[in-house]
């Protein structure tokens, strides 16, 4: 199929959905084509200066598509088009928001443009118009728009991030306690999923969300409230799993370590992957805990093994305290897992070793002491082995170096 066509027809599957809005831009960053309402002010809105061509020039030497944070906290997803490795036209959909605004913030941010009268209160009422969308559901449509464009299939994690706001940090005055809140059913939906340990979770959650508000929990700082959002969900989710069966011990070390990444991440990208990690994992353990397959001294053990990643005991003493002998146990545990229990421990570890890399400035020695490795080059090694690559290079490939 023609790429023409295969736009034509992801447009229309744009006007079945929140109709978003859809816009081309060539290279030189005029637009082209555009369903957007508001067409002269979107370079204004995405803070487009006299350099701006020279700079979308260098994001599109790589073909991954790029969020960018625009004016008034707006977000937009930004893709490519070339042709014979040569660029043509950049992509853009949206703009939407990822937090309520209240109307007369959105108005202070809209007068900082420079517009004024007649034309001020049009914008003001288009943009207020906008949907509100959780980022990861944003990207959704993102990844639809690539594969149209490249036919090539991304993740989440392949979106690169980029802020054109100049007022995203400033900090605001307090805002109207009168935002609508994000749908209680929609949120119970939700946790309900996790605490069922649902394999299809993340099918049926990319149904539920949008549907929901939030109020702003950033002062308007966008990142500040994803954080805290995301902060808030992960203890929702840490109960959730208890009632689903995992223990309380196991649930809220799990909590304390993804609220501590998430504090420590310095990007949407990073605390996105967190996010989708944090419901990853609880689901997952919930399942595994409710699955009658496993027996009951396999779901302690994992969770005995996953609470103590940092300073795991030796096996033997594991088997003593359990009170069951160090062969039956490892016989047990290679039978229901595939893994022996030093495979799963490192397995364990370096996934926690790969969150760390990526959320936190901690020098590759502390990390590796901190989870347990003895030596800095025994964690290269095997940090290599698992994931093709060092863990410096692991931070570089994702823009942390």
């Amino acid at each position: 199929m023609k790429l023409a066509h295969k736009l034509s027809f992801f447009r229309e599957l744009l006007r079945c959905g929140l109709e978003l809005n859809y816009t081309v831009l060539n290279r030189e960053l005029q637009v082209a084509d555009t369903s957007c309402p508001f067409a002269p002010h979107i370079p204004a809105l995405l803070g487009l200066g006299a350099g701006a061509p020279e700079e979308f020039a260098l994001l599109a030497r790589d073909a991954s598509p790029v969020v960018i944070t625009g004016y008034a906290d707006l977000l937009w997803l930004l893709d490519f088009e070339k042709e014979q490795n040569e660029l043509r036209n950049y992509h853009l959909l949206g703009p939407v928001f990822m937090e309520d605004i209240a109307a007369y913030r959105l108005e202070s941010d809209v007068s900082e443009l420079g517009i004024s009268g007649r034309e001020k209160r049009r914008l003001c009422q288009q943009l207020s118009a906008l949907p509100m969308l959780p980022i990861n559901h944003f990207m959704d449509y993102g990844l639809m728009l690539h594969f149209c464009l490249w036919e090539e299939h991304l993740d989440p994690g392949d979106f690169r991030f980029a802020d054109r706001n100049s007022t995203s940090n400033a900090v605001r005055q307090e805002e109207p306690r009168n935002s609508s809140h994000g749908t209680w059913a929609m949120e119970q939906e939700l946790l309900r999923l996790i605490e069922e340990g649902n394999l299809d979770y993340r099918k049926r959650a990319a149904q539920l969300v949008g549907r929901g508000r939030m109020a702003p929990l950033g002062n308007g700082d966008t990142l500040r409230h994803f954080k805290n959002a995301v902060i808030i969900f992960t203890s929702l989710c840490a109960r959730a799993a208890i009632r689903g069966g995992l223990s309380p011990e196991v649930s809220y070390t799990l909590a304390d370590r993804y609220i501590n990444s998430v504090e420590n991440a310095r990007s949407f990208e990073e605390v996105t992957k967190i996010n989708a990690s944090m419901q990853d994992d609880f689901v997952q353990r919930v399942h595994d805990c409710r699955a009658k397959a496993t027996p009951p001294l396999m779901q302690k053990l994992r969770q005995y093994l996953d609470t103590h990643l940092e300073n795991t005991p030796s096996v033997p003493k594991i088997a003593e305290g359990l009170g069951y002998s160090e062969s039956y146990l490892a016989r047990e545990f290679k039978k229901h897992t595939g893994l022996t229990i030093q495979q799963y421990q490192r397995a364990r570890r370096l996934e926690l070793a790969k969150l760390a890399l990526l959320s936190s400035n901690d020098s590759i020695q502390n990390i590796c002491r901190g989870l347990g490795f003895s030596s800095q080059s025994y964690f290269t090694a095997e940090f290599r082995k698992a994931v093709s690559m060092t863990p410096t290079e692991y931070r570089q490939r994702n823009g942390l170096s």
